[in-house]
């Protein structure tokens, strides 16, 4: 299927149209291009562009529109660029190829023009308390509830987490079909990028597992601390949610935290479990945290009494799954989300974490929307 055009060129210049449509293509974005003006309705675009060949005909087009040329570092083509946007203006001037970078942000940050996505860090307060499992029924739930998401495996850890579920998810679909991308990008070919990352080339290039875009891979932990924030600036832009699964590697959080709604902190029901999330909340007072007490009470225990212990508000409680506990079939939490009980455990916390905020989830509340499971 063809990208609908949302971007528009008046030019005449064959050269100017093919690096143009290059750089859209390159973000996703559709691109019609006419030789004249005439009819063309403001409204219906996202973007406005025009060559030197062609300026707009009136102040309203200007103050709307993008003027591209080719200069090639030529200081007279430039002059002219900057002449003819002097005498229309609101017009605004982008040199080629100088302007390339900041003309491909643009015009993905525009086809994108919507409200950022939610972000949630999952991590545990304890080895083993079930973050990384947590983090995929998330991620699997909001799919299921018609939400774009992203798993991020901010796990520095070589095989741990979501790449250890990636991996098993995706032999397991590859016995009945190929998965989507599969052979698409991860950590290694994000931590070789120079620049920003554009959301719709994000968001086209990740690959998918049963309905859930994942980034993972294994660069090391120094290129995951450098490149979260802007991976998470970008993801935000193209998804509903953003989950990260961070296992207990609370700094790298850090690195991100302007973007984060949540720092979800998974912890077991009992006196220790306690003390680890009050420890955490004590050392990152900076981060969002909300509780996710996992697995059954101990003795004296209650969720509430560990949110209070720990000083942290209480997102949810998770009952003890045996499942939970087993990294290897993490794969078949899947089929448990898809039952009316799992659902309930991880749309109950999916509600919690959007009641503290202004709206609604993602772009279309789909945290609150009733889903029908088997």
């Amino acid at each position: 299927m063809e990208t609908e055009a949302r971007l528009l060129l008046i030019t005449e210049d064959p050269q100017l149209r093919d690096e143009v449509a290059l750089i859209a293509a390159t973000v996703g974005a559709g691109l019609e291009s006419r030789g004249s003006w005439h009819g063309v309705e403001p409204q219906r675009w996202a973007v406005l562009m025009c060559g030197p060949d062609h300026p707009p005909p009136h102040q309203r087009l200007a103050r709307q529109s993008l003027m591209l040329t080719r200069t090639a570092g030529d200081p007279s083509t430039e002059h002219q660029l900057w002449r003819t946007a002097a005498e229309h203006p609101g017009l605004r001037p982008v040199p080629l190829p100088a302007g390339e970078s900041w003309l491909a942000q643009h015009l993905s940050e525009a086809v994108l023009d919507r409200s950022p996505g939610r972000v949630v860090a999952v991590a545990g307060a304890l080895g083993g308390a079930g973050a990384s499992t947590i983090a995929y029924l998330l991620a699997a739930e909001l799919v299921v509830r018609g939400a774009s998401a992203v798993l991020v495996d901010a796990d520095p850890s070589p095989g741990a987490g979501i790449a250890s579920l990636v991996e098993t998810s995706s032999t397991r679909t590859r016995r009945n079909e190929a998965l989507t991308g599969s052979e698409r990008i991860g950590w290694e070919a994000l931590g070789a990028l120079d620049g920003g990352i554009s959301a719709a080339q994000l968001g086209a290039a990740l690959p998918v597992t049963e309905g859930i875009h994942v980034v993972s891979g294994n660069p090391g932990a120094e290129v995951r601390r450098r490149m979260l924030a802007p991976v998470v600036h970008a993801a935000r832009r193209a998804f509903d949610w953003v989950i990260l699964d961070v296992s207990r590697d609370y700094e790298v959080c850090l690195t991100a935290v302007e973007h984060l709604d949540h720092l979800l902190l998974v912890t077991s029901c009992s006196a220790s479990g306690a003390r680890a999330a009050r420890q955490v909340s004590s050392c990152y007072p900076e981060l969002p945290l909300a509780l996710l007490v996992n697995g059954l009470s101990h003795a004296g225990w209650s969720p509430d009494e560990v949110s209070s212990a720990a000083g942290v508000p209480l997102a949810g409680d998770v009952p003890e799954q045996r499942w939970m506990r087993r990294e290897s079939e993490l794969g078949s939490a899947y089929e448990l989300l898809r039952s009316r009980r799992g659902a309930a455990y991880i749309g109950t916390l999916l509600e919690s974490l959007d009641s503290g905020a202004s709206g609604v989830a993602g772009a279309d509340g789909v945290a609150g929307t009733q889903v029908l499971h088997e």
